[in-house]
């Protein structure tokens, strides 16, 4: 769990009769930038951007919350939606209770990145977002076959170094994280949570869900938007950001030689990049 500093906190507050962690800190009335999380197993606010959130806390208002299910949020899930759709709206709830109503800034790595894309190609949330910026998410398609590498986990620390691995890059905080990590993976409800969307159906009772339309919803946004992809990440088809450049209009690629995670190895490397753009998009904004 990230140890409170001066720049960020953690609260947690009930927002739909539902408990909600989230970490924050910079000015009130700073610019607000929202951080999501990645969605692997112990994946939680501060997992994800520890190392980040001091770095933008001194000049934006960050906000990371944890997803449903995961962290030290309530494990609630829907299973009769997609792993997208109650996440997105809690998150906006979550803001609406923090008294956040302007448009914010969208930061998210792997699902987290997903989950932004997911909100942008929603016109219901769409007028909410001034930015999305996306590391290895991509809303969902262009998965490799690595991506399997990452589901199953039978609860040891073994299992989930070796997830980490795939992740990650070495570094110096490589035990750090999987402390983390394994300490959220080991909250009770979290594993039922991350398994019960994929429990088998008997077949008397499967309905056909209607086809994803994604990324087509998307075509045509002008919303800024900055993706993020890794020459060594294993888990997405190369040039995933390419295809969704080609169907947003005002989207801005770039290209970092890491792992799925390079916001937690690579932490001062990872926000330069990103509050580059966020800095050009604000100031675009004026």
């Amino acid at each position: 769990m990230l140890t409170e500093t001066s720049l960020i906190t953690e609260e947690t507050i009930l927002v739909a009769n539902l408990e909600t962690r989230y970490l924050a800190g910079g000015p009130d009335d700073g610019v607000p930038i929202v951080f999501l999380h990645d969605g692997a197993w112990g994946g939680a606010s501060d997992v994800t951007w520890s190392h980040v959130l001091p770095l933008a806390a001194e000049k934006f208002r960050v906000i990371a919350p944890d997803f449903l299910g995961y962290g030290g949020s309530a494990k609630s899930i829907r299973v009769d939606v997609s792993p997208f759709a109650f996440r997105i709206r809690h998150m906006f709830s979550l803001l609406d209770s923090l008294g956040v109503t302007e448009p914010v800034h969208l930061v998210g790595n792997s699902f987290g990145g997903s989950i932004g894309l997911r909100a942008l190609a929603d016109e219901a949330y769409r007028g909410r977002i001034a930015s999305v910026t996306t590391i290895n998410g991509t809303g969902g398609p262009w998965k490799a076959p690595d991506m399997a590498k990452i589901g199953d986990f039978d609860g040891t620390r073994a299992r989930l170094e070796e997830i980490l691995d795939i992740l990650c890059d070495p570094s110096d905080g490589q035990e750090a994280q999987l402390d983390a990590r394994f300490g959220w993976a080991a909250v009770p409800g979290h594993f039922t949570a991350m398994r019960g969307p994929h429990m088998p159906v008997p077949a008397a009772l499967r309905v056909e869900r209607p086809a994803d339309p994604y990324p087509a919803p998307l075509q045509g946004v002008a919303t800024p938007v900055l993706l993020v992809e890794c020459t060594g990440d294993t888990l997405l088809e190369s040039g995933w950001s390419k295809a969704l450049q080609a169907v947003l209009p005002n989207a801005q690629a770039e290209l970092l030689p890491y792992k799925h995670c390079p916001n937690i190895t690579h932490p001062r490397e990872t926000w330069d990049l990103i509050g580059g753009f966020l800095d050009s998009t604000i100031q675009g904004g004026k």
